[in-house]
């Protein structure tokens, strides 16, 4: 678990902290990088450390909280902005945001921790379930399976776009995927 404060000196010690973590991960595989090698590539102390962070995997929790909300903040933003577009199509602003800001998600990826990921979605979006399931007609355990599907599936694109290099613009490839989503129709054939 992470407990940063929030006063500027704790927030720039996590940042610091970060960045430290990432230049290790250029180097080196995630189960192998210790608390000792973080302070000093992030140039803080131990007691900095704890005071913020209980385990090293608690430094990409923060950053996928950080980018999580950030990401919700950019499609309240899109949605203001593009009212016009369906309300179900997420997609394309996911895309848009992780095209400048995929970082996070190589980090995970390379450190075999993508479910930080899934995780901060799905309790981000909590709030947001009762519109969910108003949306889609739907009530109890069946607006967890959409939005675990909706999630899955961005998680899925995600984490294959940027592994092939985010070779589609964000647009392209979800105009193309809504496409071929469309076509395919009903769920049991797309399982």
């Amino acid at each position: 678990m992470y407990h940063i404060k929030e006063d500027q000196r704790c927030i720039r010690s996590s940042e610091m902290i970060y960045e430290g973590l990432v230049k290790l991960m250029r180097e080196k595989e995630f189960a192998a990088i210790t608390v000792t090698d973080l302070i000093a590539a992030a140039n803080v102390g131990r007691t900095t450390f704890y005071r913020n962070f209980d385990e090293i995997e608690d430094v990409l929790w923060m950053r996928c909280d950080q980018v999580v909300s950030g990401l919700i903040e950019y499609l309240r933003e899109y949605r203001q902005i593009h009212q016009d577009e369906p309300r179900a199509a997420i997609l394309k602003p996911v895309l848009r945001y992780f095209y400048l800001h995929s970082e996070l998600i190589e980090l995970l990826m390379k450190a075999k921790r993508i479910h930080i990921f899934e995780e901060a979605m799905l309790s981000r979006f909590k709030p947001f379930k009762a519109v969910i399931g108003a949306f889609y007609g739907l009530e109890g355990d069946y607006v967890d399976y959409v939005v675990a599907l909706r999630i899955g599936g961005i998680t899925n694109i995600l984490t294959h776009w940027i592994e092939t290099g985010k070779k589609q613009s964000p647009d392209e490839l979800a105009d193309r995927l809504s496409v071929i989503v469309s076509n395919i129709g009903a769920l049991e054939q797309l399982l």
